[in-house]
């Protein structure tokens, strides 16, 4: 049996109101999905922002299949949550991407399509060809989530604090490179 699971959907600062509705909407699927992809799901974290909506039907179905559930706008213990959970579903900020990867998440990024010069695009792809993370779209989500093999992904690499040292070296003219 596999060890009890909690999964966190994050949409940051923003109001994403078309993921967490689309979740809300299709909540006996998502649910199912969660489970068929993860095992027991104890726990379900919401993170809003400023999306204002209740989540119902969420709230119904995780009562009836005993699945903790926990909405909120922000929280100090972000952090600790994040670290928690076996799978983070998210907005394509880059604080957030970069965050849940350092900490090893398999991550689904979720691209919200009606933001302008959209470079959230762009970052989901490059870091999806490298195998970091898996994205989609609203509307593609439930199926990217049953689909995807999140067991493939790459580990992030940690942050090469001497290779800036070098590099900084270098264009500051601290290096002879003779």
């Amino acid at each position: 049996a596999a060890a009890a699971m909690a999964c966190l959907v994050t949409v940051g600062s923003t109001k994403f109101e078309a993921l967490t509705q689309h979740l809300d909407d299709n909540a006996s699927e998502f649910l199912d999905i969660l489970e068929k992809e993860l095992g027991t799901v104890k726990k379900l974290y919401f993170q809003y922002g400023k999306t204002t909506q209740n989540f119902d039907t969420l709230r119904k179905l995780c009562k009836e299949r005993k699945v903790q559930f926990e909405a909120f706008e922000f929280t100090p213990k972000f952090k600790e949550i994040l670290a928690a959970s076996s799978l983070v579903i998210s907005h394509a900020g880059a604080g957030s991407i970069t965050e849940t990867l350092h900490l090893k998440k398999p991550l689904l990024v979720v691209v919200n399509e009606t933001l302008m010069d959209n470079h959230q695009i762009e970052l989901a792809e490059a870091m999806c060809s490298e195998g970091y993370l898996f994205w989609t779209n609203v509307k593609g989500v439930l199926e990217k989530l049953s689909t995807s093999n999140f067991r493939k992904l790459k580990p992030y690499p940690k942050p090469d604090a001497k290779a800036f040292a070098v590099l900084l070296d270098k264009e500051l003219g601290f290096v002879d490179e003779t």
